[in-house]
């Protein structure tokens, strides 16, 4: 149980994805704020496609805010939305 409380500390939601985004693209470009622990996009059961939202835990607090606080992000031409989830502490 504690493992998971440290993981969801430092967790951004992040909508409006390019759909041609994965997991894969997601932790690179947040790598470059502080180390990933897990990037996750949402895809959709049946049809396999994205649902244009996912989330990405960093495994301190550092590159968490440095991500959070930056005004705007862009992936692929889209700029995409990001903010703490409701268990993160900033």
């Amino acid at each position: 149980m504690a493992g998971n409380v440290v993981r969801n500390l430092y967790k951004l939601y992040v909508g409006n994805l390019p759909w041609t985004i994965g997991h894969n693209e997601l932790k690179k470009y947040f790598s470059k704020f502080g180390h990933v622990n897990l990037a996750t996009v949402v895809f959709d059961k049946k049809t396999g496609l994205s649902k244009n939202f996912g989330f990405v835990t960093f495994s301190n607090r550092e590159g968490f805010e440095k991500a959070a606080n930056i005004q705007s992000h862009k992936l692929e031409g889209n700029t995409i939305k990001v903010q703490p989830t409701s268990g993160s502490n900033i």
